[in-house]
């Protein structure tokens, strides 16, 4: 049985943009193979649309498809879940990566789990962990990410950012780095560092599922995705986590894309995880009454 604590993490590079697949619902849509969804109806004058994006993937796997840069170069704005271009961007996400002052990293594991942690740092990432004593123990698994993936992994919303300023177009986003943080804080301590600590042992394994998720995505299965990162089993934890990451989150952006739509038609990119099941953003969109349908 693979650990479920990899999840969490795989759960990140599909829902979660600064580190980097839905928890899924006890209900489960099932979708057409898309990625690339167009929003109409409702009083919009144009429409707009959302992409499903995967935060960290290999050179080799990365592809922005004709579809998608026709629909972008159609909208007046892009929208991320955060404004990386934002002027504040960088000093607001290391403040907010910051453990409360007082506390440090050390303080959160047991001496043999932080043995663990500071000698697979020390080897792989040519790291001393001191050098990171004061960083949230979540915010370590974004510098796992080459461990992860095996590569140097591009970023979607880096792309789409770079092409939309090509062309002119506005940058925006749905929250602020620190509201996009503040989910960190929700999930208990306890989860965050065993999630690193599992990951590290099971390495071969966290990378399998990993391949698993960039396969999936790649063939724009949202419905393949969404099982992938289902539970084979109940931990109470994680109902926080799924709170904190994608449902809370969902609704708060839905007024937000409402407003920005009427505005101007806009191109929404967030991770895929945000797409799917019964409190995603296809299906909250559609309870709003408008319509959503895939872009072949």
């Amino acid at each position: 049985m693979r650990h479920l604590y990899f999840r969490p993490f795989i759960v990140l590079l599909l829902a979660f943009c600064i580190s980097a697949p839905a928890f899924a619902q006890s209900a489960t849509t099932t979708q057409t193979k898309s990625l690339l969804w167009e929003v109409s109806g409702n009083g919009l004058k144009q429409p707009s649309y959302i992409f499903g994006t995967i935060h960290a993937i290999c050179p080799a796997n990365f592809k922005l498809t004709d579809a998608v840069k026709d629909k972008l170069s159609k909208s007046e704005r892009l929208s991320l879940e955060v404004d990386m271009d934002a002027p504040n961007f960088l000093v607001e996400l290391q403040q907010s990566a910051l453990l409360p002052k007082g506390s440090t990293l050390r303080g959160y594991f047991t001496e043999k789990d932080y043995t663990l942690l500071s000698d697979y740092f020390r080897k792989n990432l040519q790291l001393e962990l001191t050098q990171l004593d004061r960083m949230k123990p979540f915010m370590l698994h974004s510098m796992l990410l080459s461990q992860l993936t095996e590569c140097q992994a591009v970023s979607y919303e880096q792309s789409l950012m770079e092409l939309a300023q090509k062309q002119g177009k506005e940058v925006i986003g749905l929250e602020t780095v620190s509201e996009q943080l503040s989910a960190i804080d929700e999930m208990p301590a306890n989860v965050q560092t065993t999630m690193l600590t599992k990951m590290i042992s099971n390495m071969d394994e966290a990378r399998e599922t990993y391949r698993n998720m960039v396969k999936l995505y790649l063939q724009q299965d949202l419905d393949g995705l969404d099982q992938l990162s289902r539970k084979e089993y109940e931990v109470k934890e994680y109902k926080v986590y799924e709170q904190a990451f994608l449902v809370k989150r969902n609704k708060r952006w839905i007024p937000v894309m409402e407003r920005e739509a009427q505005i101007q038609p806009t191109f929404f990119a967030v991770g895929a995880g945000h797409l799917t099941g019964e409190d995603g953003l296809l299906q909250l969109l559609r309870k709003k009454g408008y319509t959503v349908q895939p872009v072949p």
